[in-house]
């Protein structure tokens, strides 16, 4: 053994002798751990040094504990001998809250090896698969190890400006043995298990909302989900960066040590400013609360710039007397203004989602306080709760129980803007509606003046024709003509009443006005009405007085100026389809444009008001039936042939 100890004191930079009155630690002197206390030796340095300048620090034993100082490194030396007679491997277990250690070790062959953990360090280079806090020693029987540690915080680009002492660097490092180590790991796997389970069910249904968010977003376009999902976002982010390292995931995003370290903080911020916009939009302040509103947008633009702020700060200087700041008076700020407004929602604010918010809020407040105390260890230190309660204690589960609740307050207001919207749509239904009766019922009264106006111009017309038979001294046909006109103006008087009348009482009506006429025109003027066979004369429903005017007009306006001695008029219906019908009304008078000449020259214009009338009540009727009226005019001089031709389409949509 001291041929051994000799040899090494020899090959190792570091003269045995300047270990003092610190002992060799034998792997046989304890069964399950062992603390270094009385067996190692350290120094604070700056944190430039390195192994380089260990051979000029001053030691001093670890039994006189030092003063930790985040700004500083320290460093221990101590000697490892194997003194069984199997190899063994020592877990040195280098604290869970150092930032970065580093372990370098030497054999007495002169053979070295560096080997690093740490909560900053990323999980590629740590010294253990699964863990940052353990650094595997391997030695062969009878080996010994000269092993130097460097504890400290990790420096940033830039230099700290708080000078605030934290976190500080731990020195109490404890060495287990192989079976100890594997039984606590075992150990701490199984206790951990639920909240592995925890916080896996946690980010399942924070992803959960999040896509079901995102599919409300890309199908309605309204920002009062693109804030929510924001909020449900940094909710998944926060519970992705908490998870443990021993997962998958948790393996993965150590890959970035110091930005997963500090990005919580800023996520949180974050996450606040998103809930304030969703507030905005959720409560409808924008309408209700102009002023409020701008204030809550300028907390939330505020909250989200401190965030980022933070982060970049923390990133380039790792101040961890910064962090604590944050972390303290970032809440005590907070929490007032938080309370303040929940008071200004109960008291002011005017929406059905307020009981939704307050309910929200005090689950998050109540989960999230117990979590940020237990977080600072000012309340349950060192405390385990049965049932795993423990695990619910945590951030992460409080935003998943308000995002429930909030997700049934959206679900609530999406319901209450689609009543909203449905009752506006039925008022705006029933209001067309009834400006759509009151335009009809209007159109049928103008359409029954204007019937009403068609009954004197015809009483007008056919008390000419009776006075021209008395002047005549024609008694016979004046009595005849009476006979026949006291017919027409009674069926005349019932068809005005009516909205639709049958084909057939209209050519009943039509002949008798003809048969009229004819009496007062004499033998040289004659007559045919022409009807389709296939046409169902009681069946089809027609405007009332739809013929007789166009048949009057071409009589008065076409057959009376004419010299011809035979004077015919010729009414013809056709069925085109099935649901259309043609008229045709045609004489072999003077034709339309000597009509109009004729009337140009007269010295006593007689304006035709019936046509005009017929033409306003054909308008009228297309703009409020379904049914609709076409009619064309056709001036049969131009054709080589004498007269007028009137075709009247109608169609029939119902």
């Amino acid at each position: 053994m001291s041929l051994r100890l000799f040899w090494f004191g020899v090959v190792v930079s570091l003269p045995l002798h300047c270990l003092g009155q610190s002992q060799t630690l034998r792997v046989s002197q304890w069964q399950q751990s062992q603390y270094l206390n009385d067996y190692a030796q350290w120094t604070e340095t700056d944190l430039p040094k390195t192994l380089r300048d260990t051979a000029s620090f001053r030691w001093q034993s670890l039994s006189v504990k030092p003063q930790p100082k985040a700004h500083r490194a320290y460093w221990l030396r101590f000697v490892l001998y194997n003194d069984t007679d199997s190899t063994e491997t020592i877990f040195a277990n280098t604290s869970p809250n150092n930032q970065h250690v580093q372990f370098f070790t030497q054999t007495p062959d002169n053979q070295s090896k560096k080997m690093e953990s740490g909560t900053i360090l990323p999980t590629s280079r740590w010294a253990s698969e699964y863990y940052d806090n353990y650094i595997p020693l391997r030695l062969a029987a009878g080996q010994t190890l000269l092993v130097n540690v460097r504890v400290a915080n990790r420096a940033g680009v830039l230099p700290t400006f708080t000078g605030i002492n934290a976190p500080k660097p731990s020195v109490n490092i404890r060495l287990e043995r192989e079976a100890h180590h594997l039984h606590a790991s075992l150990r701490d796997y199984r206790q951990n298990m639920p909240e592995y389970q925890y916080r896996s069910w946690i980010q399942g249904a924070l992803l959960l909302v999040l896509l079901f968010v995102g599919l409300l977003y890309w199908q309605y376009r309204q920002r009062i989900f693109l804030y929510y999902g924001g909020y449900v976002l940094a909710g998944v982010v926060f519970s992705l960066l908490k998870t443990r390292a021993y997962t998958p995931l948790g393996h993965a995003l150590g890959e970035w040590p110091l930005l997963k370290a500090h990005l919580m903080e800023s996520v949180m911020w974050w996450g606040i400013g998103s809930y304030l916009f969703f507030i905005v939009e959720l409560l409808d302040l924008p309408k209700n609360h102009p002023h409020i509103q701008r204030r809550f947008r300028q907390m939330a633009f505020g909250l989200t710039g401190y965030g980022l702020l933070y982060l970049v700060l923390m990133l380039l200087t790792n101040d961890g007397g910064l962090q604590q700041i944050s972390f303290w008076g970032g809440r005590i700020v907070a929490i007032p203004i938080y309370v303040i407004t929940l008071l200004w929602v109960v008291r002011r604010a005017q929406s059905p989602m307020v009981p939704y918010v307050l309910a929200a809020n005090a689950v998050l407040g109540f989960f999230g306080i117990i979590a940020w105390l237990r977080a600072g260890e000012v309340i349950l230190k060192g405390v385990k709760l049965p049932a795993n309660v423990d695990d619910l204690l945590t951030l992460s589960f409080a935003v998943v129980m308000e995002i429930l609740v909030l997700s049934l307050a959206l679900a609530q207001r999406f319901r209450l803007l689609e009543k909203e919207k449905t009752e506006s749509q039925r008022a705006y239904f029933e209001e067309l509606e009834a400006k759509a009766a009151n335009e009809k019922r209007m159109a049928e009264t103008e359409m029954l003046a204007l019937r009403s106006q068609m009954n004197p111009h015809f009483l007008f017309n056919s008390l000419n024709s009776l006075e021209y038979l008395i002047v005549a001294h024609d008694e016979a046909k004046a009595t005849q003509y009476l006979a026949k006109f006291s017919k027409l103006l009674r069926m005349t008087l019932t068809h005005s009443r009516e909205d639709a009348i049958s084909l057939a009482d209209e050519l009943t009506a039509l002949r008798y006005y003809l048969e009229i006429e004819a009496t007062r025109l004499g033998e040289g003027f004659s007559y045919s009405i022409e009807v389709a066979k296939e046409i169902d004369l009681d069946s089809v429903m027609i405007p009332p007085l739809l013929l007789q005017p166009f048949v009057e007009n071409a009589i008065w306006h076409g057959l009376m100026p004419s010299h011809q001695p035979d004077k015919r008029l010729t009414v013809k219906i056709a069925q085109k389809l099935a649901d259309q019908l043609e008229f045709e009304i045609e004489d072999n008078g003077i034709g339309l444009q000597q009509a109009t000449e004729l009337r140009n020259r007269s010295t006593m214009k007689r304006k035709s008001y019936g046509m005009e009338i017929t033409q306003r009540r054909i308008e009228l009727f297309n703009r409020t039936y379904p049914n609709q009226l076409h009619i064309e005019v056709f001036d049969l001089q131009k054709d080589s042939r004498t007269g007028t031709l009137v075709r009247i389409g109608y169609k029939s949509y119902i």
